[in-house]
């Protein structure tokens, strides 16, 4: 029977679908299910392509891949990552720790994220880290922490842009227009507020202030949306230099870009290929900020680009548990598995539709239309009304695209204790992350004597 390829990773070899150089059937049976895979060689190539791409857009070439840890923080994969040189994007004390657990270069660390508290920059401010401002007050408490220290701590600017002309809809919020959902998105230094505390950056010796960072976040796979977010960035790093006289020695655009089969469009089109976006961004930005008398040639250029990187080197696996249907009142079949949109949380945040493959069945024909559901108490539909080969107890199901985050926001809802996850590294598989036990479930709790 012939391959068939379907990306760089995935392919259907004698009827079955593989991860590389692993039969996922196989893979199933040997360390159960429900289980998350990923392809080491997958996010190796993604890097890769991810980098260059916005080195081909920027010039001069200066350009750090700053993967965001809550996109997947299996240290393993963090550990892939650095020893590629790829920095990271951390936000609160877990993830500073996991960065610097899986030997991330503290230099590449942007400590972000608001509400920051006093151990966690003095904890960053110690190892080495950038930490990108997102208010006064965290100001403040670094120049504390690097009095206290005996450091001059590296500091970026986290701006809000005006985003003026972005009237699109949103993905994630189609009442409003992209503008008004990132305007009311918490993180980020007001526009008007952004040159005075930057003089104060500027004042402090303790202080260097080495960049400047903005984030719009994955609102639209629409190119146009990303050369908007460029030119209103541009426009606001233009008004910072003048103000301070100073020129950035990093401007970080931060990230959002779609994963290729983009499984959170609403739309259900695939996103445009990297480079669109690299233009788009890098391109725009290094236009724009011409335009505005700030040359970029020498300007370092970060991205963060957590879910186009981790999402299509990895798939969820599932095994079909049992076939439900009936006729009347109305005709409706349910295909059921051992797994859970809990583990696949993107099903309810972003209203995903990963693409299904039935790894044990993957050259047959669809002869059959139902819901993929899971084991939960609620709805739990893994996938409505999809067409499927002719299943039944026991074949392997595969969610595709599931890499980043649905690992690192899987619940624990009805204590179902969470999947572990393999890496595939060609021909060979194994546990990254254990699968968690009922007991590992209950191990916070407490049940205080006067109870027992």
């Amino acid at each position: 029977m012939a391959a068939e390829r379907i990306d760089e990773c995935l392919s259907v070899r004698d009827g079955r679908l593989w991860m590389d150089g692993c039969d996922l059937v196989e893979l199933a049976a040997e360390f159960g299910t429900p289980v998350y895979a990923v392809s080491e060689q997958q996010l190796g190539r993604n890097l890769q392509r991810i980098g260059a791409a916005f080195r081909e857009a920027w010039p001069g070439s200066d350009v750090r891949l700053l993967p965001s840890l809550k996109a997947n923080f299996s240290l393993a994969l963090r550990r892939i990552l650095s020893r590629a040189g790829a920095g990271c994007d951390t936000f609160g004390p877990g993830e500073l720790h996991a960065a610097l657990a899986a030997g991330v270069e503290p230099r590449l660390i942007s400590v972000n994220g608001s509400s920051k508290d006093g151990p966690l920059i003095e904890r960053a401010v110690a190892a080495g880290a950038r930490i990108t401002l997102d208010s006064a007050r965290e100001l403040d408490l670094v120049i504390e922490a690097a009095r206290r220290t005996g450091t001059r701590a590296p500091i970026r600017l986290r701006l809000r842009p005006d985003y003026d002309g972005l009237d699109q809809p949103s993905d994630f919020f189609p009442e409003l227009d992209v503008r008004t959902a990132a305007q009311r998105y918490k993180p980020g230094i007001p526009a008007e507020q952004a040159v005075d505390l930057g003089r104060r950056a500027l004042a402090a010796p303790e202080l260097e202030l080495t960049g400047l960072m903005a984030h719009l976040g994955r609102h639209s796979a629409d190119p146009g949306v990303w050369r908007g977010m460029a030119v209103s960035f541009a426009d606001l790093i233009g008004r910072c230099c003048r103000a301070w006289d100073w020129r950035p020695a990093e401007l970080d655009v931060g990230g959002g870009l779609p994963a290729l089969r983009d499984p959170t469009s609403p739309t259900g089109l695939p996103a445009a290929p990297t480079a669109v976006y690299a233009q788009a961004i890098a391109g725009t930005l290094a236009v724009e900020l011409g335009r505005h008398g700030v040359d970029p040639a020498g300007i370092a250029l970060e991205v963060e680009p957590g879910r186009s990187l981790y999402a299509d080197a990895g798939v969820h696996l599932t095994r079909v548990r049992s076939i439900k249907e009936q006729q009347a009142p109305i005709a409706w079949r349910w295909v059921e598995c051992d797994t859970t949109e809990m583990f696949v949380a993107d099903l309810l945040i972003e209203h995903a539709r990963f693409p299904v493959r039935v790894a044990s069945r993957a050259a047959q024909p669809p002869a059959v239309r139902a819901d993929l559901v899971g084991i939960s108490c609620g709805f739990d539909v893994l996938a409505s009304q999809v067409d499927l080969p002719a299943v039944g107890p026991g074949d392997v199901v595969a969610l595709l695209d599931t890499g980043a985050y649905q690992d690192a926001c899987a619940s624990n809802f009805n204590a179902l204790p969470r999947p572990g996850t393999v890496l595939v590294s060609g021909d060979r598989a194994e546990w990254i992350k254990q699968p968690e036990t009922v007991e590992q479930v209950f191990a916070r709790d407490v049940i205080p004597e006067r109870l027992r």
